[in-house]
Protein backbone atom coordinates (compact mmCIF):
# COMPACT_ATOMS: atom_id res chain seq x y z
CA UNK A 1 0.00 0.00 0.00
CA UNK A 2 1.44 3.35 -0.97
CA UNK A 3 1.93 6.04 1.95
CA UNK A 4 2.23 9.80 1.68
CA UNK A 5 5.23 10.60 4.13
CA UNK A 6 5.49 14.14 5.35
CA UNK A 7 8.72 14.96 6.54
CA UNK A 8 9.48 18.87 8.55
CA UNK A 9 12.79 20.20 8.32
CA UNK A 10 12.65 20.41 12.16
CA UNK A 11 13.16 18.26 15.06
CA UNK A 12 10.14 17.13 17.42
CA UNK A 13 9.16 17.76 20.75
CA UNK A 14 7.58 20.44 22.81
CA UNK A 15 10.96 22.18 23.41
CA UNK A 16 11.74 22.34 20.06
CA UNK A 17 8.61 23.19 18.75
CA UNK A 18 8.96 26.35 21.10
CA UNK A 19 12.07 27.23 19.25
CA UNK A 20 10.96 26.54 15.89
CA UNK A 21 7.82 29.05 16.83
CA UNK A 22 10.41 31.82 18.03
CA UNK A 23 12.67 31.18 15.24
CA UNK A 24 9.51 31.97 12.38
CA UNK A 25 8.75 35.31 14.54
CA UNK A 26 11.76 36.31 15.39
CA UNK A 27 13.71 35.40 11.75
CA UNK A 28 11.34 34.36 9.28
CA UNK A 29 13.75 34.47 6.19
CA UNK A 30 16.23 32.13 7.95
CA UNK A 31 13.48 30.13 8.99
CA UNK A 32 14.36 26.32 7.50
CA UNK A 33 10.80 24.63 6.64
CA UNK A 34 9.06 25.84 4.18
CA UNK A 35 6.36 22.82 4.92
CA UNK A 36 6.01 24.25 8.59
CA UNK A 37 5.98 27.75 7.51
CA UNK A 38 2.73 27.14 4.70
CA UNK A 39 0.76 24.59 6.65
CA UNK A 40 0.47 25.90 9.70
CA UNK A 41 0.02 28.95 11.55
CA UNK A 42 0.43 29.69 15.33
CA UNK A 43 -2.53 27.47 16.12
CA UNK A 44 -1.59 24.72 14.63
CA UNK A 45 -2.54 23.19 11.07
CA UNK A 46 -4.47 25.10 8.63
CA UNK A 47 -8.32 24.04 8.38
CA UNK A 48 -7.63 24.25 4.23
CA UNK A 49 -4.36 21.76 4.65
CA UNK A 50 -5.82 19.40 7.10
CA UNK A 51 -9.03 19.65 4.97
CA UNK A 52 -6.68 18.40 1.83
CA UNK A 53 -4.63 16.13 3.29
CA UNK A 54 -7.46 14.15 4.72
CA UNK A 55 -9.44 14.15 1.15
CA UNK A 56 -6.21 12.61 -0.72
CA UNK A 57 -7.99 9.13 0.60
CA UNK A 58 -4.18 7.64 1.43
CA UNK A 59 -2.54 6.89 4.19
CA UNK A 60 -0.42 9.76 5.57
CA UNK A 61 2.45 10.24 8.01
CA UNK A 62 4.00 13.30 9.52
CA UNK A 63 8.01 13.24 10.55
CA UNK A 64 9.94 14.91 12.55
CA UNK A 65 13.87 15.38 10.65
CA UNK A 66 14.96 13.21 13.80
CA UNK A 67 12.30 10.65 14.02
CA UNK A 68 12.33 9.94 10.07
CA UNK A 69 16.08 9.94 10.64
CA UNK A 70 15.55 7.02 12.90
CA UNK A 71 13.14 5.44 11.21
CA UNK A 72 15.21 5.89 7.44
CA UNK A 73 18.60 5.76 9.13
CA UNK A 74 19.62 5.12 5.25
CA UNK A 75 17.83 8.01 3.94
CA UNK A 76 20.06 10.99 3.26
CA UNK A 77 17.48 13.81 1.32
CA UNK A 78 17.52 17.15 1.59
CA UNK A 79 14.09 18.42 3.78
CA UNK A 80 11.56 19.22 3.45
CA UNK A 81 10.19 17.09 1.89
CA UNK A 82 7.30 15.30 0.60
CA UNK A 83 7.52 11.33 -0.50
CA UNK A 84 5.54 8.64 -1.38
CA UNK A 85 6.26 5.46 0.24
CA UNK A 86 5.14 2.17 -1.71
CA UNK A 87 6.61 -1.30 0.10
CA UNK A 88 9.35 0.43 2.03
CA UNK A 89 10.83 2.44 -1.48
CA UNK A 90 10.85 5.84 -1.06
CA UNK A 91 9.98 8.25 -3.90
CA UNK A 92 10.17 12.14 -3.47
CA UNK A 93 7.08 14.12 -4.79
CA UNK A 94 8.22 17.32 -3.70
CA UNK A 95 11.97 18.02 -2.83
CA UNK A 96 13.82 20.64 -0.84
CA UNK A 97 14.58 22.38 -3.79
CA UNK A 98 10.82 22.28 -5.00
CA UNK A 99 10.09 23.77 -1.50
CA UNK A 100 12.05 27.16 -2.12
CA UNK A 101 9.92 27.54 -5.16
CA UNK A 102 6.90 27.75 -2.65
CA UNK A 103 5.40 30.48 -1.15
CA UNK A 104 2.16 30.06 -0.09
CA UNK A 105 -0.75 27.06 0.58
CA UNK A 106 -2.07 27.33 -2.60
CA UNK A 107 1.27 26.35 -4.44
CA UNK A 108 2.00 23.55 -1.87
CA UNK A 109 -1.62 21.96 -2.54
CA UNK A 110 -1.23 22.67 -6.67
CA UNK A 111 2.20 21.26 -6.61
CA UNK A 112 1.48 17.71 -4.65
CA UNK A 113 -2.03 17.04 -6.40
CA UNK A 114 0.65 17.55 -10.02
CA UNK A 115 2.54 14.81 -8.52
CA UNK A 116 0.27 12.57 -7.04
CA UNK A 117 -1.38 12.96 -10.78
CA UNK A 118 -4.51 14.56 -9.22
CA UNK A 119 -6.19 17.00 -11.85
CA UNK A 120 -4.85 20.69 -10.50
CA UNK A 121 -7.18 22.84 -9.47
CA UNK A 122 -7.84 25.63 -12.68
CA UNK A 123 -5.83 28.73 -12.78
CA UNK A 124 -7.93 31.99 -13.27
CA UNK A 125 -6.77 33.18 -16.45
CA UNK A 126 -7.63 37.03 -17.53
CA UNK A 127 -9.62 37.63 -20.40
CA UNK A 128 -8.53 39.19 -23.57
CA UNK A 129 -10.50 40.91 -25.66
CA UNK A 130 -9.68 42.65 -29.30
CA UNK A 131 -11.16 46.09 -28.84
CA UNK A 132 -10.06 48.41 -31.30
CA UNK A 133 -7.64 51.60 -29.91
Amino acid sequence: MTTLRFVYNADGGLLNGALDLAHKWLSPSTYACRLCEVSYSTFGMKPQWRAFVESLGIPVVFHHRDDFAAAFPNETIPLPAILRDSAGTLETLVSAQDFAQLHTLDDLIATLRRHLGLDPEPIPRPTLTNTPP
